[in-house]
């Protein structure tokens, strides 16, 4: 017999990787009037048809239809095509301004926000307008009137209303000029708190009536919470756990 023992064999234990959950950051979601855009949208098509029908024919018109065929009448033709095709190209940005699914078009968390596509941080937007229209009240002195009175205390809540960012850095990305954003959102005014909460310190409130136009007294801080604190009591701590 051979004096060697038997050698144990070890087992070789699989250690499984650890995979940690990554947490999604919660974001509070701001949607559109979907009846309101739809209206709009009827709008920006009909009024581009009636120009193009109105245009287009007179270009035709002055091009070809003078006794006498010259440059100058075929130079106005032209110009007048020009404008049927601005008239036409309105349409698609009318349409993404304007969408119509029940889709979120701005989402905000505590460090950035998703508007209509775009990703910003929330300290690149040096200010907020929120502009809400409010309805013809028949004469100037009550339109006047009225005015005055909302500018006077909060706003509406559950109003679609215009909500623009006007940012602080440009986006050389963005081959436009304007790199401000422009919104229409159902629910303006809890929209527009969304934003302090989450930090935009700068803000402005807008009624508009027809030719006439001012701006809100209102102070955001002066909003009640649903636990009944005023904002300028609750600390910006709480303030970002109100978001979701």
């Amino acid at each position: 017999m051979s004096g060697k023992k038997p050698v144990k064999k070890v087992e070789e234990k699989v250690v499984e990787p650890i995979v940690e959950e990554v947490k999604e950051t919660p974001k509070a979601k701001i949607y559109p009037d979907v009846e309101y855009n739809k209206k709009e949208r009827r709008k920006a098509i009909i009024l581009a048809a009636l120009l193009v029908l109105l245009m287009g024919g007179m270009a035709l018109v002055t091009a070809f239809g003078g006794q006498e065929f010259n440059t100058v009448s075929l130079m106005m033709g032209a110009i007048m095509l020009v404008v049927v095709v601005i008239a036409v190209s309105t349409i698609p940005s009318s349409f993404k301004q304007y969408p119509v699914k029940d889709e979120p078009i701005i989402e905000v968390s505590a460090k950035e926000a998703t508007i209509m596509g775009r990703t910003v941080k929330i300290s690149d937007i040096q200010e907020i307008r929120l502009t809400i229209t409010l309805p013809n009240m028949g004469t100037k002195a009550e339109n006047e009137k009225l005015i005055d009175e909302c500018c006077n205390k909060e706003p509406e809540r559950g109003v679609t209303a215009n909500l623009d960012f006007i940012m602080k850095t440009v986006d050389l990305t963005n081959k436009k000029k304007d790199n401000n954003i422009y919104t229409t959102v159902a629910n303006g005014y809890e929209a527009l708190l969304i934003f302090y909460k989450a930090g935009v310190k700068h803000y402005q409130i807008v009624y508009s009536l027809k030719k006439l136009a001012k701006f809100s007294n209102y102070n955001l801080d002066e909003t009640v919470t649903e636990d009944g604190v005023k904002l300028a009591n609750v600390s910006k701590k709480d303030r970002l756990k109100q978001l979701y």
